[in-house]
């Protein structure tokens, strides 16, 4: 056994220890096909979701159930080699992953992509890798995604959209192969490290957001890999440590919240290094690798992208908000519900409240079997800490301010809760009395309600499946007329005109259209009070001069319909007409009335304004 093997009693290596010896793909053939029925199924939901058709949910969850429940039980089980459990976590990371590409095949529709695209497009068409992205500023200050992706677009001549599913899915395979060898090194376990991967996928990010082209859908993928590695190597200078050097490096120019997040687990993992007088006898530990992370990461920030500071400022806030709900400031969160005030099924509710008390039930246990076997073991007792925060990221989800950054951080939090969720499970035959055989099932059934629940609390049910459209929706509002509009603004009015637009139609006037949305956070605009008052008047001339506005894009579906994402131009606007679905017509049309303002567009939903030359009317 290494080093970073696990210390544990004669009792418990006749418990735990599988047939190491087996190389065998095992029952990984027939899981395989009943993970590609499942596919099936969830295609099937999706196309029934786009037709409207009230059994798409049924097809859905009927294809995650087949994907993940006999896989499940497969992991519990003591008899699969090495190779078949590495096998399993593979096929069910590409699987969940599919999961996503089936959700979206034939182009990018999550919010987050869409931004991201621009700076993609920006790249391939010869700007400069910081060239200002209008629709997120700080894509352009980590552009690994979009380089990875220009070059595979560039070599093998396929589209932006192709070779950004591929790049994201080769960082996916990484992802899981990387945890699963990083979680195998520190429990010295291979069942363990199986089990401990599925409760990471169990994670609200990683079907869907940890799946979208995004710049932290590749980045974890790289700071899984490095971690193996930093673990593998034992401190010491080799050619494994060089390589995770290269992925840390890669993290740091691709995402800053990863970066972030993996500097501070390495300076956990070295603190507990140093603690232990028996490991660090044993290897050097993290702590070269983490100085060198913290230099790079901070110099990467000072130097390239201080921006990060003024973008991050505002979500920090939001985590905080939960001191303004302790003190009675802030009314909390009805959790499961839309802002449209449909309320989730009973069923959904009791699995996503379900998902959570079972992670909380094993939390203590296995921490309890770390302290137990692993507390000489850093890396392990690292992965313990970094669990204790779940509990602080659950009490975030009450607040509506705090449930977006709660979810942002799932994808990190599960880095340890699923290695002590592992050991929790894996502690189950001495807890039970050595009946886990007959309660594999039932071990089985709870991951898959962890799995789903992490479905259900990680992407709103109007989210989950493709279907008609709603307004203010993200994926749901990504259709086919507003891109036509985009596409014909890039084509006939060429790039880079300052427009404002709703929430939708900017970003993809932004992306498809190159278009460059006016907006509060880029420009400090007030875009939303140009549509709030019923006629054209001095303030809405003076925003027009203030922004050197050309265009207005004008989606008449918005009125009196209530937005999905509560906003319908951006954050900031009076809450109350979009709680109440008040944004009335004559405040969108207005501009036609208005002298010098001339309709360059008009497809009966979607119209664009030329305010170029647009004068107040004086009033007598």
């Amino acid at each position: 056994m290494t080093d970073v093997g696990m210390r544990r009693t004669r009792t418990d290596r006749s418990e735990e220890n599988e047939v190491s010896g087996g190389s065998g793909l095992g029952l990984l053939p027939e899981i395989s096909v009943a993970a590609a029925v499942g596919l099936i199924l969830v295609a099937a939901g999706n196309a029934f979701g786009r037709a409207g058709i009230e059994v798409a949910d049924l097809f859905f969850w009927g294809g995650i159930v087949l994907m993940v429940l006999p896989l499940a039980l497969r992991l519990l089980d003591r008899a699969p080699g090495r190779t078949e459990r590495i096998g399993l976590v593979a096929l069910l990371g590409i699987a969940l992953y599919l999961v996503k590409v089936l959700h979206s095949p034939d182009g990018f529709t999550l919010h987050d992509e869409i931004l991201h695209l621009r700076t993609a497009s920006d790249i391939a068409n010869g700007q400069s890798l910081f060239t200002v992205n209008p629709l997120l500023l700080v894509s352009p200050l980590y552009p690994g995604l979009e380089i990875a992706t220009t070059i595979l677009s560039s070599v093998t001549g396929t589209d932006t959209y192709s070779a950004g599913t591929v790049v994201v899915g080769a960082a996916r395979i990484l992802l899981v192969l990387g945890l699963f060898l990083f979680f195998e090194l520190a429990s010295g376990d291979a069942r363990i490290a199986g089990i401990a991967s599925f409760v990471y996928m169990a994670n609200p990010n990683f079907v869907f957001f940890d799946a979208q082209f995004g710049y932290e859908s590749l980045a974890i993928g790289l700071a899984a890999g490095a971690l193996h590695l930093i673990l593998a190597s034992g401190g010491r200078w080799r050619s494994g440590t060089a390589a995770a050097l290269v992925l840390v490096a890669a993290v740091i120019v691709t995402h800053h919240v990863s970066t972030y997040a993996m500097v501070a687990f390495l300076m956990l993992w070295t603190v507990t290094h140093l603690l232990s007088r028996r490991a660090a006898g044993r290897s050097r530990g993290p702590w070269q690798v983490t100085a060198l992370a913290i230099i790079g990461a901070g110099a990467w920030l000072l130097v390239v992208a201080s921006e990060t500071l003024r973008y991050l400022a505002p979500r920090i806030l939001d985590g905080l908000a939960l001191i303004s709900l302790i003190l009675g400031d802030v009314a909390g969160r009805e959790l499961f519900r839309a802002n449209t005030g449909e309320v989730a099924p009973l069923w959904e509710r009791a699995v996503g409240f379900g998902a959570v008390i079972l992670l909380l039930i094993a939390l203590p246990i296995g921490l309890w079997r770390i302290w137990r076997d692993y507390r000489s073991q850093p890396a392990a007792v690292a992965l313990g800490l970094a669990a204790l925060t779940y509990p602080a990221t659950l009490a975030l989800r009450l607040t509506a301010r705090g449930a977006e950054e709660s979810s942002r951080t799932s994808g990190f939090v599960f880095l340890g809760l699923g290695f002590v969720v592992a050991l929790a499970v894996a502690s189950a035959p001495g807890l039970l009395g050595r009946r886990l055989p007959r309660l594999r099932p039932v071990v089985a059934t709870g991951g898959l309600v962890l799995l789903v629940g992490g479905i259900i609390v990680g992407i709103p049910r109007w989210a989950r499946l493709p279907g008609p459209y709603l307004v203010s929706a993200d994926t749901r509002s990504i259709e086919l007329k507003s891109i036509t509009a985009a596409r014909w603004a890039a084509t006939e009015l060429g790039p880079n005109h300052r427009i404002v637009a709703d929430r939708t139609n900017r970003i993809l006037m932004g992306s498809y259209g190159l278009q460059d949305p006016v907006t509060e956070y880029g420009d400090q605009i007030k875009s939303w009070k140009l549509f709030y008052s019923p006629a054209f008047g001095p303030e809405e001339q003076a925003l027009l001069d203030l922004g050197a506005i050309e265009f207005l894009v004008i989606d008449k579906r918005l009125v009196g319909v209530r937005p999905l994402t509560q906003v319908y131009f951006e954050s900031g606007e009076p809450p109350e007409v979009a709680r109440e679905g008040r944004l009335a017509l004559q405040g969108l049309t207005k501009y036609a009335a208005v002298p010098g303002v001339g309709t360059v567009f008009d497809a009966g939903d979607i119209t664009i304004y030329d305010v170029r030359g647009a004068t107040a009317l004086q009033t007598p």
